[in-house]
């Protein structure tokens, strides 16, 4: 098994490899389908486990030897968008087990962060001009990230947390399920529609949003507007032949 913990948590290694070894009991379970995420209390501080799927044959070799695993990203890439400046829950550790010889499946670990989903903003409890101050802050997170050359490519509205900066009242967001991203790039129009799209908001309220992105970038509008559309009729063309697919393979 290959382990990194991160510096500011070696003294909680013997803890981690107990969790990996499933010597624990999660205070939450967010999440058990493909993969198992859930929150567990150590030595009275919380964490955020995430194991990942076994992956097929194929991927056990290329996780072996020729790509990094989903928790080893999700570990690098946490670190590096701090150093970036962009927020995500501090990383932890992240584990690798091994079977004959290939990859069998990963496990990383994060500090826990109470903080908001940004899909929670569409509650009942949030008023309009609540929910219109998180857009308007949204937009210039999404400027920064993009500016700072990061695009996220996984960015939906599970995977983005918010929060109130008690400070000077402005929206906070933070990242998370960070395995798929673009580090060191210059977003053009097709990115920062990309970026955008992936919230799967309503199709007004996105478009609101990419021309308050756009004004305060300096660009035209319209072009990232038809790369909206775009990116939104291929995601709907997916979904219709995955259902079609898992329809016939029930027939």
């Amino acid at each position: 098994m290959k382990t990194v913990i991160h510096p500011k948590y070696t003294a909680l290694a013997s803890s981690f490899t107990d969790v990996v070894n499933g010597n624990y009991t999660p205070d939450f379970v967010f999440c058990n389908k493909r993969n198992v995420v859930e929150k567990v209390t150590i030595a009275g501080k919380e964490f955020v486990i995430k194991r990942y799927k076994r992956p097929h044959f194929i991927n056990s070799i290329a996780y072996r030897f020729f790509r990094k695993s989903k928790a080893r990203r999700a570990y690098e890439y946490a670190v590096r968008l701090l150093e970036c400046g962009i927020d995500t829950p501090h990383p932890v550790a992240y584990f690798e087990t091994y079977r004959k010889g290939l990859f069998d499946y990963g496990i990383f670990i994060s500090e826990y962060v109470p903080y908001k989903l940004f899909y929670e903003i569409y509650a009942k409890t949030v008023t309009v001009e609540e929910r219109n101050a998180i857009l308007d802050d949204f937009v210039d997170f999404m400027l920064q990230v993009h500016q700072k050359g990061v695009v996220p490519m996984d960015m939906n509205a599970g995977n983005i947390f918010y929060h109130k900066d008690a400070g000077d009242g402005h929206y906070r967001f933070a990242l998370t399920d960070i395995n798929r991203m673009k580090f060191n790039a210059s977003p053009g129009i097709y990115e920062m529609a990309f970026s955008f799209e992936q919230c799967f908001m309503e199709l007004d309220k996105l478009i609101d949003l990419a021309r308050a992105y756009n004004r305060r970038r300096g660009t035209p509008t319209i072009n990232i507007l038809h790369q909206i559309l775009c990116c939104r009729m291929k995601r709907m063309r997916r979904w219709i032949l995955k259902a079609k697919y898992k329809k016939r393979k029930k027939a």
